[in-house]
């Protein structure tokens, strides 16, 4: 069985980490991410993504390590992170979430997933809307070697990444022939992925599951295959009645299907419409996704800013340059032209107005 190829770390190093205390610095890192968690957004992508990548950056960087220790053990097979995820996560959140170390895996996946497809240049309008379509494409998200139950996530490696974005592709070529308007289902996503399976276990991009398990499916499906089924019907004379039924009804089923037919053409307006809103909608709904989050991580930064230097450090930030290109020193400006035009922005999203019948190619054109 072939693995991706991934960065070997040392077993003493990885031990040490995970017993060891963390550094002001990381300490100050980890508030910040738990803090963005605490204020994801309510729309149920965006917060499943924000958690999602906070999840991810804590679970590769160890971070959790010294609030886990705090967590008494169920079972000595449970790891330190999912005794943080069970025990310190819940804390932060909804009485009603994170209540079970599957609901962090699942949106920090989530986000794993999307972030390596993005390595392949797939725009974000065609990326996974869903934890059941980012489940199948696990074991394709490139990470480290598994030690001491830590796997983190290779997030910068384009070529590592190949084999899931052939994958979703596949996937993708799939609901479109299938005519599936709002992108792959889930099972689309594994059938693809089952389908290029042997390609991928060859070129190393996908993780094999393990033999006790693959042994154990072999058995079921071999005993499937063995089992002898009575296609008999139970009850004889049921049988011909039903089938004398449906003979009978042959006439008034085909009417009713041509029926059908002639609604669905004088329905096809309607559902192209339809479309185009859901379209728009779909472009709406990222654009918000994408203006909250550099929201929120500019406020985290700055509340992190304020609670480890105060904000007078903002006064030393503006008299420094980098390279005499990269200054902070219009900062204020900056800040408030994005005010400026966020709330202009308010100001059209409260209006209900018509079209004004301008398009802006057309009169590029």
């Amino acid at each position: 069985m072939q693995t991706t190829t991934l960065a070997v770390v040392e077993p003493q190093e990885a031990v040490s980490l995970l017993e060891s205390p963390l550094s002001p610095a990381e300490t100050a890192e980890y508030e910040a991410d738990m803090f963005a968690i605490e204020l994801a957004g309510k729309d149920r992508l965006e917060k499943a993504l924000i958690i999602g990548q906070r999840l991810s950056k804590i679970y590769n960087k160890c971070t959790f390590r010294e609030a886990a220790r705090l967590v008494p053990k169920r079972s000595e097979r449970e790891s330190l992170w999912d005794r943080w995820l069970r025990g310190c996560l819940p804390e932060r959140l909804l009485e009603a979430e994170g209540k079970s170390p599957d609901w962090g895996n699942e949106r920090r996946v989530f986000w794993e997933v999307r972030k390596v497809l993005s390595l392949q240049g797939t725009s974000l309008g065609a990326l996974p809307t869903t934890q059941n379509q980012a489940k199948h494409l696990e074991a394709l998200v490139p990470r480290e070697l598994p030690l001491n139950g830590l796997q983190p996530a290779i997030l910068d490696d384009p070529d590592a990444a190949q084999g899931i974005a052939k994958v979703w592709e596949l996937a993708c070529q799939n609901a479109e022939t299938n005519q599936r308007h709002n992108g792959p289902t889930a099972e689309d996503v594994r059938a693809a992925r089952e389908e290029l399976r042997p390609a991928l276990e060859q070129q190393g991009l996908i993780r094999s599951a393990p033999a006790s398990f693959q042994a154990a499916t072999a058995a079921r499906v071999e005993a499937a295959r063995q089992r002898t089924v009575d296609v008999r019907p139970a009850d004889a004379e049921r049988f011909r009645d039903t089938m004398a039924n449906i003979r009978d009804t042959k006439a008034e089923r085909t009417a009713k299907v041509e029926v059908d037919h002639v609604r669905e053409q004088l329905d096809a307006a309607e559902q192209s419409q339809r479309h185009e809103l859901e379209e728009q909608v779909r472009h709406y709904n990222r654009r918000l996704h994408d203006a909250s989050t550099a929201i929120h991580d500019l406020l985290g930064y700055l509340q992190t800013l304020s609670r480890t230097h105060g904000t007078q450090y903002l006064d030393q930030m503006r008299c420094i340059d980098v390279l005499g290109l990269i200054t902070v020193g219009d900062d204020m400006q900056r800040l408030q032209s994005m005010g400026t035009e966020l709330m202009d922005a308010v100001k059209l999203a409260r209006t209900s107005d018509p079209s004004t019948g301008i398009n802006a190619q057309t009169i590029e054109v």
